[in-house]
């Protein structure tokens, strides 16, 4: 149901232009997100403490192809571990989207409400949304995969590199110390980017369905804005920070997308309404 179009025909008074409120992610659902992975890394790092180490450590006290194996087994059941333990984080991350879906529904719905007082509960069905759905937590599944791989991968690699360095045990401890200090920062970084990604794909779902074809670019104003010449990131191009307050079509995405869709883009599309 176009939404706009309603309401211009319907109209009895002169025509009106409204901004609603942003809609961004919530800490909470980055929370969410985020929460599955730290427990894997957690014991993904109790594995390599437990089997990896040992590896590693009896193959440089002895360097005998059958220490040489040990270690690889163990690198190989690591891959395993972690293959088995992201298929089982499914379901709690399919949850976690779900209850952000319901959330955003609820924010978007307050907010026409608000600004125009249609209770847009009872006259919208956005169509797609189950797919989006469904193709975020794929997506969240490729990533941590990946980074669990990568994981694995890079401990593979230093430790052998350490091994045939002759590095002692503290110096190969603290390759793993860091190799997992790295895993939990891109951890992080992932759940962010998924969390606004997601945002900003039922932002543009809920929008478009109504009948809005234009939003206003809201950025969080902060120094982690890409292009705040006072922030973190002065020379990102292209600057976030310039579209600030700017009508963007629906029709006609930005250079790097719409908001959400480049990586690690907080900012949000608040809708244009006009009756």
């Amino acid at each position: 149901m176009n939404v706009q179009a309603w309401m211009r025909e319907a109209r009895t008074t002169q025509r009106k232009r409204v901004v609603l409120r942003p809609i961004s992610a919530t800490v909470a659902f980055q929370a969410a997100l985020l929460a599955p992975t730290n427990r894997l890394l957690k014991r993904m790092a109790e594995q390599v403490a437990q089997d990896v180490l040992p590896a590693a450590i009896s193959a440089k006290a002895q360097m005998m192809r059958d220490d040489l194996n040990w270690f690889e087994r163990a690198i190989r059941a690591l891959r395993d571990f972690a293959d088995g333990f992201v298929d089982g984080l499914r379901s709690e991350w399919r949850d976690a989207f779900d209850t952000e879906e319901e959330r955003n529904k609820r924010r978007f719905n307050e907010a026409v409400r608000s600004a125009i007082g249609i209770d847009l509960g009872a006259v919208i069905q956005a169509e797609g949304i189950g797919n989006t759905i469904d193709a975020a937590v794929l997506r969240n599944v490729s990533l941590v995969r990946g980074l669990s791989q990568d994981v694995a991968r890079r401990l593979s690699g230093k430790l052998l590199d350490a091994l045939t360095r002759g590095l002692n045990n503290r110096e190969i401890e603290k390759i793993i110390t860091t190799e997992f200090g790295m895993a939990r920062r891109r951890a992080k970084l992932i759940a962010r980017d998924q969390a606004a990604s997601f945002n900003g794909d039922l932002n543009r779902i809920r929008q478009t369905a109504m009948g809005v074809t234009e939003y206003v670019w809201s950025t969080s104003l902060d120094e982690r804005v890409r292009g705040n010449p006072e922030g973190k990131y002065p020379n990102a191009r292209p600057s976030h920070w310039d579209r600030e307050g700017k009508v963007f079509k629906w029709s006609s995405p930005p250079s790097d997308g719409h908001p959400g869709q480049p990586i690690n883009c907080r900012c949000t599309a608040r809708a244009v309404i006009e009756f």
